[in-house]
């Protein structure tokens, strides 16, 4: 019975057991389950249940909280199972864990945003939330209601904001619901409803459509001819419908992704959709506990599991979910709904009913692209920087009619192919009837021998017979993509760009695979192998910078690796690659601080400096390699990114980490399938699972045994508050910590005595180790934090903790960095300056943990020296090289650092925030790129393949306008391997050199120009370098332990002046010319007068990096756009909205 204390399990053994064999990641084989049954029978446990009791018991579970997989028969025939939606929704708000931290309402968030239910779509473009209740009064929007002054008030939407703003603060109070709509006036004319809106708080309700329409003769004199179009005077549909119950409507994240559903290597592929509630707030939704399986399938497409989960969705919200609402102890109405569908880039393609990354109209969104030769024009490739026209679901629904009309036309096949060329419209729901068509048609067509061809008539007729049995009596649009007449999404803008697959694993990872083939040419990758080693991760939250893994697995890294290695790239790169490259990569980490924001303070402010740091790094990108633009479809995504922002909340918020995440998950419950039925032992095992979790946090259901919502006993509830490692098992998270004891100081031994000047005889402390932070993070003694004075970053010298209090950190002495006047001149960076002056602070007031990298750009660290290697946690005889930094007090403050990045922001100087653009003249540099593709193919199709490797014939005529390109891919072909000739004795020439020693040299140019062909270009640039490079091989580290010092360059002749090196083939990537080494090393025979080895290392030129304590060293930062400016070119380039016109109490 419900008052069991073990209720609804029999005894305890059951309850503990089930909960064992429920745990996400930790699933048990059939195998498994006897064996630790029959262990713990052994061990003389009473009362144990066996496997078969455990199996009756689960069953029994499911009968009551409700089995939620019916299986689906789509209309290819294929079968499959989902987990309904209405029953998970319901268990969303039946559960206190999940019921008391979601938002029924969007909200408002003045200037900024850090919810999804922050952005235009839930707050603007969507139809309201249905109700709201007022003093257990429900209200329903579009109907009549008076307010508390006597007036009558018809709303039109609900929504939340802030009632109050703190001054001098970016947070607010107490969130106040309000309600725009329309006021009205009663008249004996009618009700007269105005024409300008207004915004009221809901608290002012005092009457509901009931009960004026209760009161005799108060409606009767109707609405007046000009109030029509405003409102009505009947109620609300759902008044009806909810029999007097709330209503709330439900917004989903949709996630589908394609997944292997082995443990091993072996491709199993699989097709998994998830989702979410998106009334929870952000911090909830990564979590794994809140991500809910919905259906899979090794067989079905994926757009049959989508029209199912639509269906699903679609039934919920027609019919209504009634479920308990914990909060308020009630009965509710549910109405779900699809808010967007997060997922890769191929898969949303798909979803778009788009034809993929690889079509010339390469875009989902907006119908930007081309032919080849267009997008390499100068209109074509200019386009690429801006959004076009935005494409419509209604667009793309007419072009596939339009397909299936072609279908029924001779010559069907290359008109099909022009239009999804010319459109990028692909549907993949549809594909398969169409192609039946299509075949059918050209057999139909085909004249065999002894019978007469058929005419078209009859070819046609024939055709919309087989048709309309392939429809099975439906219709067409019952077949095309489901997505695209879903009420409410908008599926070409609710599939927004994704940064994990797009940023990370896309724009990120071209630019790594380019910047590595320079280092291993240029023979480069062991010092930047070191300078990684080298990199301070204090602060950083990057724990994936293992040097040794990223430099051996280069080309095999994941997202993590990335992420981590866009904060510190240009720490350690700086003097190894080209400036164009090392631009890029100090843009590439502002944009990825930029878009994991997870609280944005001003909206405005900040898309237009993200649109504006796009911009540049498509610009900076154009240098590098301007063909990537045409060839990589993710650089022109980003464009979109402003747009989605505005719509959905900062990018994280429909990030897909979380759900490749739960992929593992997935994996877990497929390998202990049989395979005869993976979708329904899928289903049934994941909703086994969310059965168990929602009775053991405390979830309600109804129990159609005693007819009434009841919950788990008091056993069960505290179960797993007294056992953690239980609640951990289940993905809910454990955050307990227990500090170590540490050592007793007297005070007049310790450094903030020193400090303070103060003597406290008797007064002895703990010093310890570490201290928690406000933002709950350890920093270590040694590290570098951000502090309150009133904000001051500081490195930590000492710790001391009362002895009354070993939990709280009574003084920590902190030495003080100061900021320099200007930014870097090359890595745009904050330069800061260890001091000699040191404070003392309270733990309290130690705000967060930063990361500050040492300046050895300007400090000339170039020594090495050599750590012992670890394995196995003991000391090897193994080395490793790390740089030796001089004891120069000159650092970064690593603003790249996505940890921390708020408070970051808010310690830099006003006058430190903004960085230059890299690229100013962005019209000459695109038009230079064009120009480039052009001679590379024309260069192409003359067959002189040496254009592609330097700047290009006739620039001794016409100068570039900017500087080459650093790294691009030439276009070309491989090259067939001609058959092997049959080898003859070689004969001695009079010269004494033999006709076979001259057959190995011709070969050698002849695969060097080949392999040419498909590695990166790179050309010196014009003018006087900031760096230099030299092919020559060198050692991986110098004999004497050392990279040499940076060496005077001399003045550099033109490079139109210039002459060849050499008459051979191009090499893969220019070195520079000779002129640009000490004239020492100069010389006619470059092979008598080769330097060492160890003297080609980068160097840089004095004049660009003055020595670090010259007063003013470096120039003040370029303005880039001003404010005004920046703001327009962003409401121009982007989709924008407008807020709310009306005032409300609060501001809008």
């Amino acid at each position: 019975s419900p008052d069991h204390p073990l209720y609804p399990w029999p005894s305890k053994a059951h309850f503990i057991t089930s909960l064992l064999f429920s745990s996400p990641r930790l699933p048990f084989s059939e195998v498994q389950k006897k064996a630790v049954l029959s262990w713990a029978k052994e061990l003389g446990v009473r009362n144990l249940p066996s496997l078969g009791a455990m199996k009756k018991c689960q069953s029994h579970l499911q009968y009551l909280v409700g089995d939620p997989t019916e299986k689906v028969t789509s209309h290819s025939g294929n079968t499959f199972y989902i987990n309904n939606i209405a029953k998970a929704i319901a268990k969303d708000y039946a559960n206190p864990l999940t019921r008391l931290a979601m938002q029924d309402y969007p909200e408002d968030g003045g200037k900024g945003m850090s919810q999804v239910f922050n952005g235009t779509k839930m707050l603007l473009d969507l139809p309201s939330p249905p109700a709201v209740q007022v003093n257990r009064t429900v209200y329903f929007t579009d109907e009549l209601l008076q307010e508390s002054s006597g007036g009558y008030f018809i709303p039109n939407r609900f929504f939340l904001a802030a009632g109050d703003t703190l001054a001098d603060t970016t947070e607010s109070c107490d969130k106040v619901l309000y309600a725009l709509g329309r006021a009205a006036q009663r008249t004996e004319a009618g009700f007269i409803v105005s024409d300008e809106q207004e915004i009221i708080p809901t608290s002012m309700f005092t009457r509901s459509f009931g009960d004026i329409a209760a009161t005799c003769g108060e409606l009767d004199c109707g609405l007046t001819a000009s109030s029509i179009k405003y409102a009505s005077l009947s109620p609300n549909p759902l008044r009806e419908k909810s029999k007097g119950r709330m209503v709330y409507s439900v917004p989903l994240i949709i996630f589908m992704d394609d997944v292997s559903g082995n443990i091993s290597k072996q491709w199993n592929k699989h097709h998994a959709i998830y989702m979410s509630n998106a009334n929870l707030p952000r911090e909830m939704l990564e979590k794994e506990f809140f991500v809910r399986f919905v259906s899979s399938s090794p067989h079905a497409p994926p757009m049959e599991l989508m029209r199912a989960m639509r269906e699903s969705i679609s039934d919920a919200a027609q019919s209504g979910v009634i479920a308990w609402d914990c909060k308020y102890n009630e009965e509710i109405m549910l109405i779900p709904y699809a808010l967007f569908l997060a997922g890769d880039n191929p898969m949303q393609a798909e979803e778009c009913s788009h034809a993929g990354l690889n079509c010339n109209y390469f875009c989902r969104t907006c119908e930007v692209g081309g032919t080849k030769e267009y997008k390499e024009s100068e209109a074509g490739y200019n386009t690429i920087f801006t959004s076009g026209n935005l494409r419509t679901p209604e667009k793309t629904l007419q072009e596939i009619r339009q397909q299936f009309e072609t279908a029924f036309k001779s010559g069907a096949t290359t008109k099909i192919q022009n239009s999804v060329s010319l459109t990028g419209v692909r549907d993949s729901s549809s594909a398969l009837i169409l192609s039946v068509l299509v075949e059918l048609g050209k057999k139909l067509r085909k004249r065999t021998a002894g019978s007469q061809a058929l005419t078209e008539n009859e070819v046609e007729v024939a055709l919309r017979k087989e048709f309309e049995e392939l429809l099975k009596g439906g219709q067409l649009d019952d077949i095309i993509n489901p997505l695209l007449g879903t009420d409410g999404l908008d599926i070409h803008m609710d599939t927004p760009t994704e940064i994990l697959h797009t940023i990370l694993l896309g724009v990120v990872k071209y630019f790594w695979g380019q910047t590595v083939f320079l280092l291993e040419k240029a023979k480069f990758l062991p010092i930047f192998q070191c300078r990684l080693e080298s990199i301070d991760k204090d602060g950083l939250n990057a724990p994936c910078l293992n040097a040794d893994y990223i430099c051996h697995y280069k080309g095999s890294l994941i997202g993590k690796h990335f992420k981590s290695l866009a904060q510190v790239m240009p720490f350690i790169i700086h003097d190894l690659v080209p400036p164009t490259v090392l631009n890029a990569w100090t843009v590439i980490g502002e944009l990825v601080v930029l878009v994991w924001h997870t609280k944005i303070t001003d909206t405005e402010a900040y898309l237009a400096m993200l649109s504006r740091t796009i911009e540049d790094f498509l610009n900076v990108t154009t240098q590098c390699a301007p063909s990537i633009l045409i060839s990589k479809p993710k650089f022109h995504f980003l464009v979109h990114l402003p747009a989605y922002i505005r719509r959905f909340g900062p990018a994280i918020v429909f990030s897909t980490e979380r759900y490749e995440s739960f992929n593992h998950v997935f994996r877990l419950s497929c390998i202990h399938s049989n395979r005869q039925a993976p979708s329904r032992d899928t289903c049934r095992i994941f909703s086994h699972q969310d059965t168990v979790k929602h009775i053991a946090t405390g979830g309600y259901w109804y129990d159609p045994i005693v007819k009434k919502w009841v919950c788990a006993g008091t056993q069960v509830l505290c179960y797993l508050d007294e056992h953690p490692e239980q609640a951990k098992l289940l993905g809910i998270p454990n955050s307990s910590h227990n500090p170590p004891i540490p050592d007793v100081v007297p005070w007049s031994a310790t450094r903030c005595a020193k400090i303070l000047g103060t003597a406290r005889p008797g007064i002895k402390l703990y010093q310890a180790k570490s201290v928690v932070t406000s933002e709950g993070e350890h920093a270590s003694l040694n590290s570098h934090v951000i502090f309150r004075q009133p904000l001051y970053v500081g490195r930590i010298r000492e710790i001391l903790v009362s002895s009354r209090d070993s939990q709280t950190a009574d003084h920590v002495a902190l030495q003080l960095f100061t900021f320099a006047a200007a930014l870097h001149p090359s890595l745009y960076l904050p330069c800061i300056d260890l001091t000699n002056n040191e404070t003392v602070s309270t733990g309290i007031d130690i705000i967060c943990a930063v990361n500050i990298q040492h300046n050895c750009l300007d400090s000339q660290c170039t020594d090495i020296q050599q750590h012992p290697v670890h394995q196995e946690r003991i000391e090897t005889s193994r080395t490793k090289a790390t740089v030796k930094h001089k004891s120069t007090p000159n650092f970064f403050l690593n603003v790249y650092s996505v940890h921390n990045y708020a408070h970051i922001q808010r310690v830099v100087p006003d006058t430190l925030r903004e960085t230059p653009l890299r690229v100013t003249n962005a019209a000459e540099v695109r038009t230079m790129a064009i120009r480039q593709l052009r001679d590379k193919r024309a260069a192409k199709k003359g067959g002189d393949m040496s254009q592609l490797a330097g700047s290009g014939e006739g620039m001794d005529a016409q100068p570039p306008i900017a500087p080459p390109s650093a790294f691009d891919h030439a276009p070309a072909k491989p090259r067939k391997s001609a058959p092997k000739a049959k080898a003859k004795p070689a004969k001695a020439s009079a010269s004494g050199s033999s006709v076979q020693g001259k057959r190995k040299t011709a070969p050698t140019q002849q695969n060097s120009e080949a392999s040419m062909q498909h590695q990166i270009v790179f050309a010196p640039p014009t003018g006087p370098p900031q760096h230099v490079y030299s092919q020559a091989l060198q050692p991986p580290h110098p004999p004497h332990h050392s990279f040499p010092p940076p060496l005077p360059i001399p003045s550099l002749p033109p490079l139109h002046s210039l002459p060849p090196l050499h008459q051979s083939p191009p090499p893969l990537y220019c070195p520079p010319p000779q002129s640009y080494f000490p004239s020492q090393f100069s010389g006619p025979s470059s092979s008598s007068r080769a330097p060492p080895l160890h003297q080609f290392q980068p160097f840089m030129s004095p004049a660009h990096h003055p020595p670090h304590n010259v007063e003013g060293r470096f120039p003040q930062p370029h303005s880039g756009y001003p404010p005004q400016e920046s703001q327009a070119r962003y409401l121009q380039s982007q989709h924008y909205y407008p807020q709310f016109g009306a005032p409300y109490p609060g501001g809008m």
